[in-house]
């Protein structure tokens, strides 16, 4: 048995066919199949079942997969904590739901690291289940998921189930971004009555009613007008550009927003007592990386961060 075919198993339970495997990690077809052949020949047991639909795992399949990933996860930690130690490099694969501080927080960690370090730090931007199946399937190293208080116990199981470390790194209520002279300003808690009169910029990939329910308050779909005037847009930064440009517009973000716009001498933000649900920003990675030096680096620097950003 080797690391290898491991691997291949892996990544054929997640891409559901060899083709797409062979092609997600440029190899040839035939090499993947002769793997996993000669891996079912020598463990005896069958691990996938092949369908018309594709390659389905097996019962016996599901608890060889699980512990495939231990094995191959425990191989790629030992590889990066222990080859070439003496290069000062720095390697870290970061995936996050949308938080203006994390970017920040990884610029004056960058700030903090010696010159003499290689960096090679990577940063994707996708929703709190995509965050998870990174940091699951390797495609990042650490996470930074945000949930909502009533959904904490389903996904608090679902990490558990899935072997992955949580620790809450900031918790808060939505509230209201706009530009400092706009007629909303004028309130420290905004109606949210008022609301309906402005434009609201929110995110393209959100569904706005269920965004609403699941981080501002249950009633929002009930509450909230589907004709109101929307921008959506799918870039943050974009966003904040749209509502430092469009006078009479606002958009529902993390308290911690403001302090994290690079210019926001012309924004300010606002509460909205309607905001009543409590949202959660947890850091997660795997259970068999808590021995990575670097991932302890960050993990530690953004704890430290975020408890600063609290204050």
């Amino acid at each position: 048995m080797k690391i290898q075919q491991l691997e291949y198993i892996i990544a054929i339970a997640q891409a559901g066919s060899i083709t797409a495997a062979a092609k997600n990690l440029y190899q040839a077809q035939p090499n993947i199949s002769i793997a996993l052949k000669d891996l079912e020949s020598e463990i005896g047991m069958q691990i996938f079942w092949r369908t018309p639909n594709g390659m389905v795992l097996t019962p016996e399949g599901e608890s060889f997969l699980m512990r495939a990933k231990d094995i191959v996860e425990s191989m790629h930690n030992l590889e990066s904590d222990y080859t070439n130690r003496t290069d000062n490099s720095i390697t870290l694969k970061i995936a996050s739901a949308r938080s203006s501080y994390v970017a920040t927080a990884v610029g004056e960690w960058v700030n903090s690291i010696s010159s003499e370090n290689k960096l090679c730090i990577s940063m994707l931007e996708v929703k709190t289940n995509g965050v998870i199946d990174c940091v699951c399937s390797g495609k990042a190293d650490v996470g930074i998921i945000r949930i909502a208080e009533n959904q904490l116990d389903i996904y608090t199981e679902q990490l558990r189930n899935r072997k992955l470390i949580y620790k809450k790194l900031v918790d808060f209520r939505m509230k209201l971004l706009m530009k400092s002279d706009s007629p909303l300003a004028k309130y420290d808690d905004v109606p949210f009555g008022e609301l309906k009169n402005y434009i609201e910029i929110v995110h393209g990939d959100d569904e706005i009613n269920l965004f609403g329910r699941t981080f501002i308050n249950p009633d929002y779909d009930n509450d909230f007008n589907s004709n109101r005037n929307r921008i959506c847009v799918h870039d943050s930064g974009n966003k904040v550009t749209l509502i430092d440009i469009i006078d009479n517009a606002f958009m529902w973000a993390a308290p911690s927003t403001l302090g994290n716009i690079v210019s926001p001498d012309n924004l300010v933000i606002r509460d909205c007592s309607y905001a009543n649900i409590d949202v959660y920003d947890f850091i997660i990675y795997k259970k068999s990386s808590e021995g990575n030096r670097i991932i302890r680096l960050w993990t530690d620097f953004l704890t430290e961060y975020t408890e600063n950003m609290n204050k």
